[in-house]
């Protein structure tokens, strides 16, 4: 699943100031699915169906200043879209964020509050709630954003809050994240997380995530910021649907250093 919610937050980020351009490069890789804002599925919904790709809906948002597509450093967060508008859009599922690590505790408590709230909203609607549990807040240091016994916690409130699947970091080897992918009920998929540098350090943690048990991947900036974005999809089916390793899918050198996310 490829993550284009980014406007969201982000406003117009380098390399998908293009919305139709950056949609149709990621489509022509024939996803599984994509991740976006309910306006812009609503705006592109002829190209989606068109590509007959499944819709997930990002039902808040997250960003880091009043200004437009700036990051002053701040942590603001709100549910932006109800479930009655959300279930309109026919989705297969519905994502919110768990952000642990804040220094404002009202803000935490209402995004849990949300995530119960919205868990019981699609309840009985075949609508799953995707919850990603991430550690971004300044309590939390960013070199443990991937720590093993952090991202453990953050997963099992994830469920326990009402999650359907998690969209979870990868630990970064398959003997730390294992556990955490047998010891959760609920479907497990990797979010981009750190930066691993190159298209090629990404698709190498997608392949460690799969082999410790892993469902997939909701992945964006490495991807439709990669030089090729229909080749990195089409790289990526192949290590999550057919067990592929990135020697056989990725065999030119390392493209220039991308942000994950």
């Amino acid at each position: 699943m490829v993550a284009l919610d980014h406007g969201l937050s982000l406003g117009s980020p380098e390399g998908f100031e293009n919305p139709e351009e950056t949609l149709d490069n990621v489509l022509r890789g024939e996803p599984d699915a994509v991740l976006v804002g309910p306006h812009f599925a609503r705006h592109y919904q002829d190209r989606l169906q068109e590509a007959d790709v499944d819709v997930v809906l990002t039902a808040d948002v997250v960003t880091w200043s009043t200004s437009p597509g700036r990051d002053n450093d701040q942590d603001l967060w709100t549910p932006a879209f109800d479930a009655e508008f959300l279930e309109e859009l026919d989705p297969v599922g519905v994502k919110v964020v768990l952000v642990f690590g804040r220094d404002d505790n009202e803000t935490f408590i209402r995004n849990v509050e949300y995530i119960g709230e919205l868990a019981e909203d699609l309840r009985g609607t075949g609508i799953p709630l995707v919850v990603e549990p991430v550690m971004w807040g300044r309590r939390v240091p960013a070199q443990l954003e991937t720590d093993a016994d952090f991202v453990a916690d953050a997963m099992r409130m994830g469920w326990e809050f009402g999650a359907d699947i998690l969209k979870a970091p990868y630990t970064g080897s398959v003997e730390s994240f294992e556990p955490l992918v047998e010891n959760s009920p609920v479907p497990v998929m990797i979010l981009g997380g750190p930066a691993t540098g190159t298209t090629r350090g990404m698709l190498e943690s997608v392949e460690g995530a799969m082999d410790a048990g892993a469902r997939g991947l909701m992945i964006g900036r490495t991807i439709w910021k990669s030089d090729d974005p229909a080749r990195t999809v089409s790289a990526l089916m192949k290590i999550v649907h057919e067990g592929a390793a990135v020697e056989e899918v990725w065999d030119e050198p390392e493209q220039a250093a991308v942000v994950d996310g």
